[in-house]
């Protein structure tokens, strides 16, 4: 085989492998990713089903339309309080964990397996 067949067969693997490559990174996104600057709620463990996006300028307490069981704060600057109980209200339904809650900084992520799931929550300015 002459050297020019070898580099263009070369070349043709390389592209090809780059292309590849490309396509793989694109489909291997989450397909419920959120969007750098939101904080969303998922209904499911796993970030999928129904979504319920926070208003992160509002720092009033918020209750969530049903149970959601996991939550990106995707927020640069906000930190939140997420709560197992509606109204804001720390503690977790029919347990002794009366003052429980979760702090949420930005650029994280979270689920819960607590059955109640997360019920109600609050955007923080900064971190108290």
């Amino acid at each position: 085989m002459s050297r020019v067949w070898k580099r263009r067969l070369v070349g043709l693997a390389a592209a090809t492998s780059g292309a590849a490559l490309f396509t793989g990174l694109n489909l291997a996104q989450p397909a419920a990713a959120t969007d750098l600057g939101q904080i969303t709620f998922y209904a499911n463990h796993d970030f999928t089903g129904k979504q319920v996006t926070a208003d992160h300028a509002d720092y009033e307490c918020h209750n969530l339309p049903q149970a959601m069981y996991s939550v990106e704060n995707y927020s640069l600057t906000n930190y939140m309080d997420v709560y197992y109980k509606a109204d804001c209200a720390p503690g977790v339904p029919d347990s002794p964990y009366t003052d429980a809650f979760l702090r949420l900084d930005g650029l994280h992520q979270s689920g819960t397996e607590i059955p109640s799931g997360f019920r109600s929550y609050r955007v923080l300015a900064t971190t108290p």
